[in-house]
């Protein structure tokens, strides 16, 4: 199941979250109510049923060319590790996580990480957190937006949830950005974990989100830059909450959106 939530108004991956019934059962039925009474909403979600693509078949040539028996050994070596057991990783557990990172390329080592202290883990979150993030933004093409309803009143209801459940005090006037216009402020939740999503349409470069998480470490960290799926991120944190600036904007020009917001966040 999808772990995240979804709320009115719906963008695409919204509905494709309730076609390929992968929305929370609680959203899914809100979803359903809204379809039988929003002629709009009813005509995406059309037109989107119209789109499914053989994706398997489309991925299996890549699939065919992947390096199992190289990922395979490395498996055997982490399972091998005694220091695994020492930490409390059952090989079971092992097995079927690695069912799934094996089909995506990543590395068993993500996850199996024995020891390290509470400060090292609450890094590990967090870069698991923008990871995440990320890659939900790598799906934003330059029309998810344009539906979206950023009337004040809309956005004054996505700012009090984040007031209501994150602590998060914010005012529209903060958020505002030269070339990009407010699109969306909504919360989504990734299991237990509530993560702000801002949503801006710039001019140039379409999709961009500020996506604001707790953190455990209770302490700051400058302004940093990396790139996951083909995204730009400029991160930052104060001692309450992380904060990621995703888009596809050149580096230096979110680097200097990322320190407006900073400022005006503070």
């Amino acid at each position: 199941m999808n772990t995240f939530r979804f709320t009115p108004p719906y963008d695409d991956e919204a509905i494709v979250a309730w076609l390929d019934g992968q929305m929370a059962e609680a959203d899914a039925q809100q979803f359903a109510r809204l379809l039988r009474s929003d002629d709009i909403l009813a005509g995406r979600t059309a037109e989107l049923m119209k789109s499914n693509q053989d994706y398997q078949q489309a991925f299996a040539s890549l699939l065919m060319e992947a390096p199992h028996a190289q990922m395979l050994s490395r498996l055997e070596t982490h399972l091998a590790d005694p220091a695994l057991a020492r930490a409390g990783v059952s090989r079971r557990a092992l097995i079927a996580a690695s069912v799934a990172f094996l089909l995506t390329g990543v590395g068993i080592g993500y996850l199996a990480r024995p020891g390290g202290d509470d400060h090292d883990e609450a890094q590990h979150e967090d870069a698991s957190i923008r990871d995440l993030e990320a890659h939900y933004m790598s799906l934003y093409s330059g029309e998810t937006l344009l539906d979206a309803d950023s009337s004040p009143p809309v956005l004054r209801r996505g700012l009090a949830r984040l007031a209501g459940d994150m602590g998060l005090q914010l005012q529209e006037s903060q958020l505002r950005l030269a070339g990009s216009e407010l699109k969306m402020v909504r919360i989504l939740r990734y299991e237990s974990i509530p993560i702000a999503q801002i949503a801006w349409n710039h001019a140039d470069y379409g999709p961009m989100a500020l996506c604001v998480s707790a953190h455990k470490q209770g302490s700051g960290a400058a302004i940093s830059t990396e790139q996951r799926y083909g995204m730009n991120i400029v991160w930052w944190r104060n001692p309450q909450y992380q904060f990621a600036l995703i888009a596809r904007t050149p580096v230096a020009q979110l680097q200097a959106t990322a320190r407006q917001l900073q400022a005006a966040l503070s």
